[in-house]
Parts: C-alpha cells; sequence; structure tokens
C-alpha cells in the first residue's frame, strides 16, 4: 500500500487498534515514495484467519479514503484486484481496461490479476 509519509504512523495505529491484543503489527517501507509496507503477525497460530478478516478490506478501504494506493509497487494481483475500486476512481481503471485491450485483446496476458471477474 501507499500512503503519504506523513500517514504512515495513523495508518499503523489503525491496524493496531483493528486488530487489537490478536497481533503484532510493525510498519516498514520506502519512506521517501511513500510505500508502507505493513507486517501483521497473529501472536496464536488459530487467529490468522480472524486477523485477515478483521483487516480486509477494512484497511484497503481506510487507505482509499486517504488517497492512497492499495497496492504501491508489487501490482494488484489476484487477491486485491477486487479493491482497485477503492483507491483509483472508477474513469482511471477504464482507461487502464483500455490500454490492456489494446495491448492484450485475447487477455492472455496475466489473465485476472489487474481487473476482477467473479
Amino acid at each position: 500500500m501507499s500512503v503519504n509519509v506523513d500517514e504512515f504512523e495513523e495508518i499503523i495505529n489503525i491496524v493496531r487498534n483493528r486488530v487489537k491484543d490478536l497481533a503484532i503489527v510493525g510498519g516498514y517501507g520506502h519512506v521517501g515514495d511513500g510505500n508502507i509496507h505493513i507486517n501483521v503477525t497473529a501472536n496464536k497460530r488459530e487467529d490468522t484467519e480472524k486477523v485477515g478478516e478483521l483487516l480486509k478490506p477494512y484497511v484497503l478501504e481506510e487507505v482509499g479514503k486517504r488517497k492512497g494506493s492499495i497496492s504501491a509497487e508489487h501490482g494488484i494481483g489476484f487477491e486485491k484486484a477486487k479493491y482497485l475500486h477503492l483507491s483509483k476512481p472508477l474513469k482511471y481503471i477504464e482507461t487502464m481496461k483500455l490500454i490492456k485491450k489494446a495491448w492484450d485483446p485475447n487477455e492472455i496476458m496475466n489473465p485476472g490479476k489487474v481487473f476482477y471477474k467473479p
């Protein structure tokens, strides 16, 4: 994800407050370009799924509210594709689809990794 550098601490605190004592939360990243990686580790293995449910899509929505990006440097992939609309306006997504269609009319390059198809 990426948010403005001055919002790093706020996002980390939001995540910490969301998971409470179920997990350890740390943030690190590329301060110069605004990317942040959030590392969330459940305290107990059996709480891993519960922690994930608490965070998605909640944290991605928080990033979108701050005009950040839900996927800063690694692309959208399969898991975040359905949340792309949280950080990109619909007109941007439609433009992205047009570009993708022009370069890949048969949808053979990385199918399903950017544009969600339920």
